[in-house]
């Protein structure tokens, strides 16, 4: 139904750019993620964070990472798209059978409107859903107890004790070999035994019981200490650290936003908002954008066009700096930062053109 519609260059276009687009942003959050994986891969290595939480909060930031960098792989694939396209002289094919630059919008609105629909959706409804669930999940994994971030193997430390085991059972209720110093106010003791086990009572209050060791209480440097044998001994783990939630603007829904008066808020919304727009307006941006020679190759714009994201995407985080800050009113808002892309588009689309008297002259051949 839809064929029947659309062109073959329509349909040869909308899939050069597809597969591009498919292939940027797999290749963007790979990037990204990878350098989360490593920083998470340490925290977790030195008990920072338990070896379970890696997955969750990898896959929650890699989400975020997509929806950040979806504008970016638009823009970047249409650009390389094209410039493959002039570099293999298609585009002068194309022209020779009277197809205008101002006709390709055509084929290129296929995937950009669906994309820029898309970033709309994630930015509104998605991603303040996605930065809520990771701030409850990474305040469930400070509240829980410092023992379930060791790891066998190492010497593991907390606020006042060193901790070592040799092996640790998968559920990590059981520990083998275990070596613990504590200091004290005037004194330090040093326990060890060869298993320790972890377990919960009825009213959920978390207990460590030390199995067949020794107990080690004095001063160092002094022979003033004793040394206390067990079969058991266990110890009652007290959930000190009870962290709340902190509500952030990024995690509240978009009615939320709208229905307030805040100025924190309101520039959240307005980001929001602007994303979809800045996705459309690159896009757009990049067709005259991408106009290269054979010799020059299908990269040769490529410095300019990631120069002209960055500027960009920097505008709008100062636009948004000065909505919390109330240095602009609010009804012109992040607003302003749109009309520097149109004033662009506008600018490459004349010189593609050959200028504004060929543009003029042209309109006065139309009207006679």
């Amino acid at each position: 139904m839809i064929q029947r519609y659309l062109s073959i260059l329509d349909r040869y276009i909308a899939k050069e750019l597809l597969f591009t687009w498919m292939a940027v942003t797999v290749v963007l959050v790979l990037i990204l993620i990878s350098t989360t994986l490593a920083n998470l891969l340490g925290q977790a290595a030195n008990g920072v964070i338990p070896d379970d939480a890696i997955l969750p909060l990898l896959l929650m930031t890699g989400l975020r990472y997509f929806i950040s960098i979806s504008p970016l792989a638009l823009y970047l694939s249409v650009l390389l798209t094209f410039s493959r396209l002039y570099k293999d002289n298609e585009m002068s094919a194309i022209s020779a059978c009277g197809i205008s630059l101002m006709r390709l919008y055509r084929s290129l609105m296929i995937l950009v409107i669906p994309v820029t629909l898309m970033v709309l959706l994630l930015t509104l409804f998605v991603r303040p859903w996605i930065v809520q669930q990771s701030d409850l999940f990474k305040v469930e994994v400070e509240n829980r107890s410092d023992l379930s971030g060791l790891v066998a193997g190492q010497f593991n430390k907390t606020d006042k004790a060193v901790m070592f085991m040799e092996k640790l059972s998968d559920d990590g209720r059981k520990m083998d070999g275990v070596f613990l110093r504590q200091s004290k106010q005037n004194n330090t003791a040093i326990e060890t035994s060869k298993q320790l086990q972890r377990f919960e009572d009825k009213q959920g209050r978390n207990f460590i019981v030390f199995v067949d060791g020794q107990y080690y209480n004095g001063i160092a440097g002094q022979a003033d200490y004793s040394i206390t044998r067990y079969q058991k001994h266990g110890v009652y783990v007290p959930n000190n650290k009870q962290v709340k939630q902190r509500t952030r603007s990024e995690s509240l829904s978009s009615l939320a936003l709208w229905n307030s008066n805040n100025s924190w808020y309101q520039a959240e919304l307005q980001w929001r908002l602007s994303m979809p727009v800045l996705t459309f307006l690159l896009a757009v941006l990049a067709l005259p954008l991408s106009y290269t020679t054979p010799r020059k190759g299908r990269y040769s714009k490529l410095a300019l066009a990631i120069f002209i994201y960055l500027l960009y995407a920097n505008l709008t985080g100062v636009a948004q700096n000065w909505v919390e800050q109330q240095k602009v009113p609010q009804w012109l808002g992040m607003w302003w930062i749109h009309s520097f892309s149109l004033v662009l588009i506008v600018i490459l689309l004349v010189k593609r053109y050959g200028g504004f008297k060929s543009v003029f002259s042209r309109a006065r051949r139309v009207k006679t």
